[in-house]
């Protein structure tokens, strides 16, 4: 049995996952992942690709279903326990798939409002990167970290709110994935590196020492992009925010039932309320972005 923490979470698994952090073995487990077999119902094609292979998606009265034909069958019930049935022998690929949108669906049964986006701890504040495949969400992180920011999440980021409403991000793990032209351009050591899977050219960086480990109040929200005909930066109407915040769900469409949506309506307006949320074009080149980073640092530790 491995003993982890994720997202404030005590996990105890069947599986090695090596992208989390160890956790207590005497705490008692939030969330057990067991390796098993189960039936699948009638499953239903998503938007969702990992290492190509689009994952399929399903439901029954009892429990949410993610497939990756040859890779792993996930069945996620009650927000407690996550069942594994790996099609690799591959552990390393076993354990990409689970920490991924598998124990999101974990996280959306625990009433989570979840963003694909990544996010760092800049002071006291949350930050928090969004956009569309390829606008630099990771990148964006990476330039934080090497700054000495903390990572709370990439690629999958998890809000709770408290009894005043106030969202605070959750931290993830430890593991930040790059892109090869983004370990260039940041000029990451490639020895503190790990290729993500063989034949891309992704790696993982592991900042332990520069992971929060508490839930830090949201305070800046970035929808990036490349478009040079939109101003650099452009604040948006708070109307805008829950359709913007929709369209960076990360998991099946298929879980947008009514009740679902008023409820992430009314999360993306508490989120608005407490959050300063932009528009921004991310800057140009790795030196203009690292600049962007600097100042930003700067003008955040003096307002602290």
């Amino acid at each position: 049995m491995y003993h982890y923490t994720a997202f404030g979470l005590h996990i105890h698994s069947d599986i090695s996952l090596p992208e989390l952090v160890e956790g207590d073995a005497n705490a008692q487990a939030d969330v057990h992942i067991r390796r098993d077999t189960f039936g699948l119902p009638d499953l239903h094609q998503t938007m969702i690709y990992r290492r190509g292979i689009r994952a399929l998606f399903g439901e029954d009265t009892q429990a949410f279903y993610l497939d990756w034909g040859g890779i792993a069958s996930f069945k996620a019930t009650g927000g407690r326990e996550l069942i594994v049935a790996p099609g690799t022998s591959d552990g390393n690929v076993t354990s990409l798939f689970t920490v991924s949108e598998a124990l999101g669906l974990i996280l959306f049964q625990r009433g989570h409002f979840l963003l694909h986006a990544s996010s760092v701890a800049v002071g006291n504040e949350a930050w928090c990167f969004m956009g569309t495949p390829g606008a630099g969400k990771s990148t964006t992180a990476a330039a934080f970290v090497k700054a000495g920011c903390k990572l709370l999440s990439d690629d999958l980021t998890a809000i709770t709110f408290d009894d005043r409403g106030q969202p605070f991000i959750i931290p993830a793990y430890p593991q930040l994935k790059i892109w090869d032209k983004t370990v260039d351009g940041l000029q990451y050591n490639r020895a503190d590196l790990e290729p993500v899977s063989e034949g891309v050219n992704k790696f993982s960086f592991h900042p332990r020492k520069q992971f929060a480990t508490k839930a830090v109040p949201l305070r800046k929200v970035f929808f990036l992009h490349h478009a040079r005909n939109k101003p650099a930066t452009q604040n948006l109407n708070v109307a805008d925010v829950p359709g913007e915040m929709l369209r960076n769900f990360p998991l099946p469409a298929q879980l947008l039932s009514p009740d679902y949506l008023k409820k992430h309506f009314f999360q993306s307006l508490q989120c608005a309320k407490s959050a300063e949320i932009q528009h921004k074009r991310r800057p140009d080149g790795f030196a203009s972005l690292e600049k962007w980073v600097e100042e930003s640092i700067r003008e955040q530790l003096i307002a602290e």
